[in-house]
């Protein structure tokens, strides 16, 4: 009797893999999380994104500051260019409590054209572990179009800061972005593993001297 189940269980499966019934990795956005980059401290995952030939990626470090400090620094729209990889401007278009809109400009490579974007970020904290969350989704449409520059349609992320200690965080940053605009995917896809590590790099260089 059990040999007769197991078979009939193989089968039933046989069946729906042929029919295109069987679940596939990442059909709810969950394919596997890859190992990019380790140094430092600063440990660098990637993941493929259905549809995109882009990327994902997740960044994580300790970094020695409360979170009230990185979340002070993230919230600091102006300083944003002077710690975040290949950003020549950055401005607070907006907030209302905790929602704001952010504009700014990346720089790429010649003869591509710079990009642009407006986030539109979302700030959560736990009042009972302190773990703070901003959730970050593209909003192309809340400021003008700007000659010369290439607005970013897609994007979506999160920087997420939980408290380690007295003075330490775990930060962790994941993002995928999808520039448009014509702009290779491998040439964008290059630039998924060094944006974070950078950017958690310049992060703790930026909170080090505050």
């Amino acid at each position: 009797m059990e040999r007769i189940r197991r078979s009939l269980a193989i089968a039933a499966l046989l069946f729906a893999a042929h029919a295109g019934l069987a679940p596939r990795p990442g059909e709810a956005g969950e394919l596997a999380w890859h190992l990019a980059r380790e140094r430092d401290g600063i440990v660098v995952h990637t993941r493929p994104v259905e549809g995109s030939g882009i990327r994902e990626f997740r960044g994580s470090a300790l970094v020695a500051a409360p979170p009230d400090a990185i979340r002070a620094l993230l919230r600091d729209a102006d300083r944003f260019r002077d710690w975040f990889p290949n950003t020549s401007e950055s401005r607070l278009l907006s907030r209302r409590g905790e929602i704001a809109y952010q504009y700014s400009v990346l720089d790429a490579p010649w003869p591509v054209s710079d990009r642009d974007n407006v986030l539109r970020s979302e700030t959560s904290i736990d009042s009972a572990t302190g773990r703070v969350s901003i959730r970050i989704v593209a909003a192309p449409d809340e400021f003008p179009e700007q000659p010369g520059r290439v607005r970013v349609r897609r994007a979506r992320g999160e920087w997420l800061l939980e408290p380690v200690g007295a003075a330490q965080t775990r930060v962790t940053f994941t993002m995928h972005l999808e520039p448009g605009g014509g702009v290779p995917d491998w040439l964008i896809d290059a630039r998924v593993v060094g944006t974070p590590f950078e950017a958690l790099t310049n992060l703790r260089a930026a909170l080090a001297g505050r």
